[in-house]
C-alpha cells in the first residue's frame, strides 16, 4: 500500500497521485484525498471531516486566511474529524495547512534543501531525511511523559507540526506557525442556571453532534468503560436510535472493577454488549505492532487492547465513539486537586503579608516543609508534575544532562494563553489547556492511528467546539462537583439508567501493563536493556521500561543505533 504524503517542491513528484504548480513550485500528493478547485485556488482535505456543513470551497478559505482572523479561527474551531486541510491560493502562488485541532492527523515533515515533505507516517519521512539517529529532544520528552506534543519527532532531522495550528509552506524553507487554535477559551458572566438545565443543554449539543457526525446508516461502536463519560455517549445513541454497540475489553490475570457496571449500562438500555477478551500470548505481537504504528511507545497502557478492539470491528462497523477529554472539560480530579492547593496557597500569601518576618521564616524551612512548598506553589511547575509519567527518583537522577526534564521548554510549546496568572480563573484555565493540548491530544492521536489502520473513523462528541466553549463557561461547583466530580454528565445519565450507577466509584480504564512487562513483553523488555545499556535498576521502574522497549522497537524498525540515556559511557 502506498504511503500517503505531500510535498513542495522545485521538481515534479513522479510517484505523487496528483500535482499542482504554485508559481515556481510544485506542489505533489498522494493517497485518500479530497479536491476542491475554483477560480480562486485549491483546496486538499486529507483524512475526514464529519460536519454535514463543511464548506469546502477554496474560496471561502482563502478569503479568511487573507482578511478576517477571528472568522478563521471560529471556523477552524468547529471541525471534527481527523484531517489536515491545505490550501493553494493561485493568486500569490502562497501555501497554506491548517492541521487538525485535535491532533488526530498528525504530520511529520522533512525539509531539505529544495524540498519539504509532509506525511503521516514518522518512517516514510525518516527515508527522506537519511540514516536515522534519535532526536535528543524528542527523547527528553518521550522518556518524562511519553507523548510528543511540540515540533520534535523521535527521529533527527524529521520534525512535526503542531496540532490546531495555521502555517504557511514554501520549498526549502521551514513551515511558518502563524497562529493556533482550538483554546479553551476564558469564562465570561453566565446567567444562573439549575444543574438539570446544564445537563439537558449540554445532552442537546452531544446529540446535535452525533446527529452531524454519524449517518443513520453507519454502524456504530460504543468504546464503554463501565465510566459516567462513555455511558452518556451510548445512551444518546440509542436516543439517536442508532445502529450501535457497546465494546469492551477484558484482561488475562487481571479484574476490570467496572466490567459489571458495563455490563448493567448495556442491560439497561437493550444494546448489544461485546465482551472482547485480550490474552496474554496475544501481548508481545500486539505491543510490537502498536509501536510500529505510533511510532513510539504508546503514552496510555490501553492502545495494546484498543489496537486489537479495532482489529475486531473492522468490516462490520464505520464509526467509533469515544469519550476522551469529557474529564478535562467537565469534571477533572487532577484539576479539583490543583485547586485545592491553589486555594490554600493564596490563602497562606494572603496571611503571610499581615504576619511581620513570616517571608523569613518560611525562606529557612526545610525544602520538603509542607508549608514552604505551600508558599512556593507555581502554577506551571505543578501542572508539569501532575501531567509527567511517575519515575523512580533513582531513575531520574541516572539519566543523562541532555534528556532530564525541561519543564520551561514543554511548556513553552503547548497550546495555551494563560501565560500569566492574573486570578483563580486563569490559573484554572491554563491548566486545563495544559491537559488538552498534551494528555487528550496525545491520546486523540493514538486512537485516531489505531482506528484508521482499519478505516474507521473516530467520533469525539465531547470536544466538539460547542460542547468546549459551553464547558468552559460553567460555573466552578457544577465542574468540581461535591463528592463527585463531572456532576452535570452525571445529571445527564440519570436520565437513561439506574441513578445510582452513576455514582459507582471511578476505576478508569485499567490494564495490567505491569504484568505485562514481568510476562509477555518481559523478553523485549530485556533486550530493550541491553540494548540501550541502562542500569539493571531501570526494569523494575514500570514507567521507564514500557517506554524504553517501545524505543527500542522503534530503533530496530528505523534501523538506528542505541543512544546515550545515562551520564554514562554506553
Amino acid at each position: 500500500m502506498n504511503t500517503d504524503f505531500i510535498c513542495i517542491s522545485q521538481d515534479k513528484i513522479t510517484e505523487a497521485s496528483g500535482h499542482f504548480m504554485a508559481g515556481k513550485q510544485w506542489l505533489s500528493y498522494r493517497g485518500e484525498t479530497t479536491v476542491c478547485e475554483d477560480e480562486q485556488g485549491v483546496l486538499l482535505l486529507f483524512g475526514y471531516v464529519h460536519n454535514q456543513d463543511f464548506n469546502a470551497t477554496p474560496a471561502y478559505w482563502l478569503n479568511l486566511l487573507q482578511h478576517d482572523n477571528e472568522q478563521l479561527l471560529a471556523a477552524a474551531n468547529m471541525l471534527d474529524g481527523a484531517y489536515n486541510m491545505l490550501l493553494l491560493n493561485k493568486s500569490t502562488d502562497h501555501c497554506s495547512l491548517i492541521t487538525d485541532r485535535l491532533g488526530c492527523h498528525r504530520l511529520y515533515y522533512y525539509q531539505s534543501a529544495d524540498a519539504i515533505w509532509f506525511s503521516t507516517d514518522l518512517a516514510y519521512i525518516a527515508t527522506k531525511a537519511g540514516p536515522s539517529h534519535f532526536d535528543r529532544y524528542g527523547l527528553m520528552e518521550t522518556l518524562h511523559f511519553r507523548w510528543l506534543t511540540g515540533q520534535h519527532s523521535l527521529i533527527e532531522n524529521v520534525k512535526k507540526l503542531p496540532h490546531a495550528a495555521v502555517v504557511q509552506l514554501q520549498a526549502g524553507k521551514p513551515p511558518a506557525l502563524e497562529q493556533r487554535f482550538g483554546l479553551l477559551p476564558a469564562r465570561k458572566t453566565q446567567a444562573d442556571k439549575t444543574p438539570e438545565a446544564h445537563a439537558d443543554a449540554v445532552q442537546q449539543l452531544l446529540c446535535t453532534n452525533i446527529a452531524s457526525s454519524v449517518k443513520q446508516t453507519d454502524r456504530v461502536a460504543v468504546l464503554l468503560s463501565g465510566g459516567v463519560d462513555s455511558s452518556v455517549l451510548l445512551a444518546i445513541c440509542c436516543q439517536l436510535k442508532l445502529n450501535v454497540i457497546a465494546v469492551t475489553p477484558v484482561h488475562d490475570n487481571h479484574s476490570n472493577p467496572e466490567l459489571e457496571t458495563a455490563k448493567q449500562f448495556a442491560r439497561e438500555l437493550g444494546v448489544e454488549h461485546r465482551i472482547v477478551p485480550v490474552k496474554d500470548d496475544m501481548l508481545e505481537p500486539l505491543f510490537c505492532d502498536t509501536v510500529q504504528r505510533l511510532a513510539g511507545a504508546p503514552r496510555s497502557h490501553s492502545a495494546i487492547s484498543l489496537l486489537y478492539i479495532m482489529r475486531q470491528l473492522a468490516g462490520e462497523f464505520d464509526k467509533v465513539l469515544y469519550g476522551e477529554g469529557a474529564d478535562t472539560l467537565f469534571g477533572s480530579r487532577a484539576v479539583k486537586h490543583f485547586t485545592r492547593r491553589y486555594q490554600k496557597h493564596l490563602k497562606l500569601k494572603r496571611l503571610m503579608r499581615v504576619l511581620p518576618g513570616s517571608e523569613l521564616i518560611v525562606r529557612l524551612l526545610p525544602s520538603g516543609s509542607r508549608f514552604k512548598k505551600l508558599a512556593d506553589f507555581d502554577v506551571q511547575q505543578d501542572t508539569i508534575s501532575s501531567i509527567k509519567l511517575t519515575l523512580q527518583p533513582a531513575t531520574e537522577m541516572a539519566l543523562a544532562d541532555d534528556v532530564r526534564l525541561d519543564s520551561s521548554a514543554i511548556l513553552r510549546q503547548l497550546n495555551t494563553d494563560s501565560a500569566v496568572f492574573t486570578n483563580f480563573d486563569s490559573a484554572v484555565r491554563y491548566v486545563k489547556q495544559v491537559v488538552f493540548s498534551s494528555d487528550v491530544v496525545n491520546h486523540f492521536f493514538e486512537m485516531s492511528r489505531l482506528a484508521a489502520l482499519y478505516d474507521l473513523q473516530l467520533v469525539n462528541p465531547f470536544v466538539c467546539w460547542p460542547v468546549m466553549y459551553y464547558a468552559s463557561q460553567l460555573p466552578d461547583e457544577y465542574y468540581l462537583g461535591g463528592d463527585f466530580v463531572k456532576p452535570i454528565l452525571r445529571k445527564i445519565g440519570e436520565q437513561f439508567y439506574t441513578p445510582k450507577l452513576m455514582y459507582l466509584p471511578k476505576f478508569g480504564f485499567p490494564v495490567p501493563h505491569k504484568h505485562w512487562l514481568d510476562t509477555s513483553l518481559n523478553k523485549l523488555s530485556r533486550q530493550a536493556v541491553t540494548f540501550f545499556n541502562v542500569p539493571e535498576v531501570w526494569a523494575e521502574d514500570t514507567e521507564m521500561i514500557w517506554t524504553l522497549t517501545g524505543l527500542y522497537l522503534l530503533a530496530v524498525r528505523a534501523d538506528m543505533a542505541p543512544c546515550r540515556l545515562t551520564n554514562g559511557v554506553n
